[in-house]
């Protein structure tokens, strides 16, 4: 009974081991986000990145010294061209004029006399009066006089000049950003006093690569916002645009024009959009549909949905704007490509169709 049971046993055994192993069940299909391939029109912009500049700074200078007697502005005052800033002692200019005035007088009378010397001598040289040699003398002794008179108001000029560069005014209109002394400081010529800004007008210099050299043109208009003021937008305009680029960088400079505004201050960093070309009619995708090695921007791939099936397409790019991309060879309007594809996607894969979307939206 038990050799019986035992031959049973091992018969069964055999049988199953000759039975094929169970079909594996199908793995699911793989969820993905979809958007549709369709024609949009795009503006192709050119971001740039730089520092807000003042068009004109200037530092004023003491041109006399002296001690100052009061200073009449201060850090962030807005100034006019002409405006009284500080006031330098004028006390020993004015009585340098006074000096000067009084020195004019004396070389006046005195070219009065020999004048009236000169005038006797011609009479007496007339009659023989007077000898040739004093008769030179006389005519010598008036144009002595008259270079006196010419050295004296040129003395009296400079006190005044002098005095009035005890007074020391702004050269420009503008703002003050620096104020480097304080009344009652005795200071010498040359000493600085202030530094102001033109902020009527600001400039915005950006490098920009050497292959976009040609997309950009003098008087284009630019967008320009600024990282430390959210919200803030204003328009410019492209000023100047350097003729030359630089061989280690490989990049050209441009200026671009900013009207001054009450927010805008020199140094701020900001960023310029300026519009290149517009490009109607073009395929677009998302930007996270596209998969790229870095190594050509022009390429790219991406994964097509056909009857719940993925394949991979390559194709090539023109214009990205930061919700599309432009595809210009690879792809067929109304096709569905995949929108940030899972790792575990592959040629082949079945997926299910999560959401379809235009390209930007």
């Amino acid at each position: 009974m038990k050799a019986r049971v035992f031959s049973l046993a091992l018969a069964a055994a055999a049988a199953a081991a000759c039975r094929p192993p169970a079909a594996a069940p199908p793995a699911p299909p793989l969820l993905v986000r979809t958007a549709t391939v369709q024609p949009r029109d795009l503006d192709q912009q050119l971001v740039l990145t730089g520092t807000l500049r003042p068009r004109a700074q200037v530092q004023v200078v003491a041109e006399v010294g002296g001690r100052l007697l009061r200073v009449a502005r201060d850090e962030g005052a807005r100034v006019a061209a002409g405006e009284l800033l500080a006031q330098v002692d004028p006390t020993d200019y004015q009585l340098a004029g006074q000096r000067a005035a009084a020195s004019l007088a004396v070389a006046q009378a005195n070219r009065a006399h020999a004048q009236v010397e000169k005038e006797r001598a011609d009479n007496l040289v007339k009659t023989g009066g007077i000898t040739d040699k004093d008769h030179l003398a006389a005519k010598v002794a008036v144009q002595v006089a008259e270079a006196s008179e010419s050295q004296a108001k040129s003395e009296l000029a400079i006190a005044d000049r002098q005095m009035e560069r005890s007074r020391i005014t702004a050269p420009i209109g503008g703002r003050i950003s620096k104020r480097h002394a304080d009344a009652g400081t005795v200071i010498a010529a040359g000493t600085p006093l202030y530094t102001i800004v033109d902020d009527s007008v600001f400039e915005f210099r950006s490098s920009v690569a050497s292959g976009d050299f040609g997309m950009v043109k003098v008087g284009e208009p630019v967008v320009v916002t600024v990282d430390a003021l959210p919200g803030f937008v204003t328009d410019g305009q492209v000023n100047r645009i350097a003729p030359q680029v630089d061989a280690r960088s490989r990049s050209f400079e441009i200026i671009i024009r900013v009207p001054g505004k009450r927010e805008l201050v020199s140094g701020l960093f900001a960023r310029a959009q300026v519009k290149v070309r517009e490009v109607p009619g073009s395929l677009t995708v998302p930007p996270a549909a596209l998969l790229r090695d870095g190594s050509d921007p022009t390429k790219a791939q991406t994964y097509v949905v056909k009857n719940n099936t993925v394949e991979r397409r390559d194709v090539v790019v023109g214009v990205e704007v930061p919700d599309a991309v432009q595809v210009t060879s690879g792809l067929n309007v109304g096709e569905v490509v995949v929108v940030d594809p899972p790792s575990a996607l592959g040629p082949g894969t079945q997926v299910q169709v999560e959401r379809a979307t235009k390209a930007g939206s």
